[in-house]
């Protein structure tokens, strides 16, 4: 039975984003006859406050010259950095594998070129509940309310992935009532009873596990084991106009996620602490305090198919029958990686 539109979901928040349908070459005119916004100098994105991007790391680390970024803003969400950079916006984009999925099937010019994110042992979203609640199981999640950053995307596939996986049938699903909230005050509106659970990811997890009072009731990790959920995104036409700059772009980025991988952690949130402090954002540097993995379980990015074949049953659920039955191939790309092998790292 189909799971579309049936559900209520609300917004709690005033942020928050729905999900969305070698060396650097010279610069030379006729390549740029595909008309893409782009350039082959530089690539324009969005950042993330607090946060280190895996492209902004091989910046700091060197690996990025002569190919500069150009920072123009923050994102709210991963659909919005997706549709930025399909529009032309940005030259990159980092999301949910889900919600690139669902834009290539409805025709977007993109591919996955990198894994930049998913879960592993230390690192990993989870949903979590209030320890005075009465939440334990599965079922007694039937009819409440859980928040999520961004309705339509990760949270809500894990959400409902881990709800099936579980036995709770389709209307006993729906009955759930999911609420867009910013993630900075997920866990007060959780503690102030806005809702009944919320799903935690990052640093917000790390510091929800501290408090006694508020219970994990299970993990990404613990539903899909060790995995890639998370890629970064380049136009098709930005890697057709400029072969050799998203090539570099990718092998750098591909290099500074394989730096995290091997670095102790200890020298990687030092590193990350020190790139925050030094680009004058007026960011905290909590989140890179709390770094404990990069959660990229392939070395260097390396996209497997499973990356994104995973999440196609949550859309066969959803009677998204084309996003479902697409081959997984059809959303990403391993050509640009200098890794070229599905070699699985174990965090540090």
């Amino acid at each position: 039975m189909s799971n579309s539109l049936t559900r209520r979901s609300f917004i709690l928040g005033a942020t928050t984003s729905l999900g969305l349908l070698a060396s650097l070459p010279a610069t030379h005119p006729a390549t740029a006859s595909l008309r893409d916004s782009g350039r082959a100098d530089c690539l324009r994105y969005q950042g993330l406050a607090g946060i280190v991007l895996y492209p902004e790391l091989a910046d700091a680390l060197g690996y990025m010259a002569p190919l500069k970024l150009e920072w123009v803003g923050n994102t709210t969400s991963g659909p919005q950095d997706l549709q930025a950079a399909t529009t032309g916006d940005t030259d990159f984009g980092e999301a949910f594998n889900g919600a690139i999925m669902k834009l290539i099937a409805a025709g977007a010019a993109v591919k996955a070129v990198l894994a930049y994110g998913g879960a592993d042992k230390l690192t990993s979203g989870g949903i979590f509940v209030r320890k005075a609640s009465s939440l334990r199981t599965p079922r007694d999640l039937i009819g409440k309310t859980i928040g999520v950053n961004t309705l339509m995307a990760e949270h809500e596939c894990f959400i409902e992935q881990y709800l099936q996986a579980n036995g709770l049938t389709d209307a006993e699903i729906r009955s759930i009532i999911l609420v867009a909230i910013p993630p900075v005050v997920a866990e007060q509106a959780l503690r102030h009873g806005r809702v009944d659970s919320v799903v935690l990811s990052n640093v917000f997890r790390e510091v929800a596990l501290q408090h006694n009072d508020l219970l994990e009731l299970t993990t990404e990790y613990a539903l899909y084991g060790a995995g890639n959920t998370d890629s970064i995104i380049l136009r098709n036409s930005y890697m057709e106009a400029w072969p050799q700059s998203a090539r570099h772009f990718t092998e750098a980025t591909a290099r500074a996620i394989s730096w995290a991988q091997t670095t102790p952690p200890d020298n990687v949130r030092k590193f990350l602490i020190h790139i925050i402090k030094n680009r004058n954002r007026g960011e905290s540097t909590l989140p890179a305090r709390s770094w404990r993995s990069t959660s990229v379980v392939t070395r260097g990015g390396y996209i497997r198919p499973e990356d994104f074949a995973r999440f196609q049953p949550w859309y066969a659920w959803r009677g998204d029958t084309r996003t479902a039955s697409l081959p997984a191939g059809t959303f990403y790309t391993n050509a640009f990686n200098p890794e070229q092998g599905t070699q699985v790292v174990t965090p540090l």
